[in-house]
């Protein structure tokens, strides 16, 4: 009898693994612009207002990746995953999907609230988006921060920085729904790649959701400028687009 049960089990083991490598594989390569042009954490970006920006740190959290088939059925792909976009503004996250014609790609940006209210001691290998390990836990207000992006600004244009800004949003006031209504035709054992741009042009400077780096330079966690942390979940979704 334990060897019937052995035997099933690397049946089983080995019957997941096969059907893994029969989905087809998804790569979504990230990249910073502005506009229409590839931009990189060495230079400068001149915001609506006149100011000039340049981004140190960008990074933030994917969830709950599913694409829509032809009959309205959501199959997940990824329950959580944590870009870090590195210095040349690039970063990427890659997939498995079962072959098939889909329609649509929805996401949401920052942690979903069950995983955000759970213990991180529930996340306990070093490499897991939500270890504590990541760094990205606030254990001052129990929760992750979703989208963190650091930098500098140069208010005379003159090369030299006038100040810093730090903005790492978090609450569930701040976790966004994103979709992307495309078709989609995955082979299985096939490799595909989508761009997704981030156009850093709206990220500061959208109509009706303006932020000011000097005279709100940042946001921690402090619920009373929950309304600055909103403002910006709204203009960084906006900056996702899919190529």
């Amino acid at each position: 009898m334990r060897l019937f049960l052995i035997f099933l089990l690397l049946m089983t083991f080995g019957s997941c693994k096969k059907s893994e490598k029969q989905k087809a594989q998804v790569d979504f390569n990230f990249q910073t612009s502005f506009e229409s042009a590839a931009y990189d954490f060495s230079t400068y970006f001149t915001n609506g207002d006149g100011v000039k920006i340049r981004i140190e740190l960008l990074q933030f959290y994917i969830a709950d990746v599913r694409f829509v088939n032809k009959k309205g059925e959501e199959v997940q792909v990824e329950d959580i995953a944590l870009v870090k976009i590195d210095q040349s503004g690039t970063g990427t996250m890659s997939v498995k999907i079962p072959a098939g014609n889909y329609t649509s790609l929805k996401f949401g940006i920052g942690v979903p609230k069950e995983m955000n209210e759970a213990d991180p001691s529930e996340y306990n290998e070093a490499d897991h988006p939500l270890s504590i390990t990541q760094n990205t836990y606030w254990v001052m207000s129990s929760m992750y921060r979703f989208v963190m992006i650091d930098g500098k600004y140069d208010l005379t244009g003159d090369g030299t920085d006038d100040g810093s800004f730090s903005y790492h949003t978090g609450y569930n006031d701040c976790y966004r729904e994103k979709e992307f209504v495309m078709d989609f035709d995955f082979q299985r054992k096939e490799n595909y790649a989508y761009d997704v741009m981030i156009d850093l042009s709206k990220l500061f400077y959208t109509s009706g959701s303006m932020v000011n780096v000097q005279t709100e330079s940042n946001f921690h966690g402090d619920y009373t400028q929950i309304d600055l942390a909103i403002r910006l979940s709204n203009n960084f979704s906006g900056c996702l687009t899919i190529q």
